[in-house]
């Protein structure tokens, strides 16, 4: 199936805002689940960034690495560079099994669901320009 280009975009911003919600979602739940929470957070950042990507006509990689991808979105505008990833990457693939499962707090996750919000705005902000 061929999309239009912003139609294109449309649904990379769509499917990470499905991952936000994932991430509260899982956030408010009794029981926490909070490793899974930060990986919808990882993966709303990772999208929202690939969508600024695709945006600016840049080739994205198939990487889940936010740092990496923020660094791009840095060389193309300066304001990603006043946003800290901290080590938000590791929710991706590795927390993901249980031999190498992050166990973060309710503290952290919040943190990590702020950094996504805050990707988020600034991706939206920078499009709708």
């Amino acid at each position: 199936m061929t999309y239009s280009f912003p139609e294109f975009i449309k649904q990379w911003l769509e499917k990470a805002g499905h991952d936000l919600i994932a991430a509260q979602v899982l956030i408010d739940h009794n029981p926490l689940i909070l490793d899974n929470a930060c990986f919808h957070c990882q993966q709303a950042a990772e999208k929202y960034l690939k969508a600024f990507l695709i945006h600016k006509k840049q080739e994205t990689s198939k990487t889940h690495d936010v740092k990496f991808l923020l660094d791009q979105c840095s060389e193309l505008d300066k304001d990603f560079k006043n946003v800290d990833v901290k080590n938000i990457t590791i929710f991706a693939v590795k927390a993901r099994y249980p031999d190498d499962s992050a166990a973060p707090s309710l503290e952290e996750t919040k943190e990590y669901y702020q950094i996504a919000t805050e990707i988020k705005e600034l991706v939206l902000k920078k499009i709708k320009h």
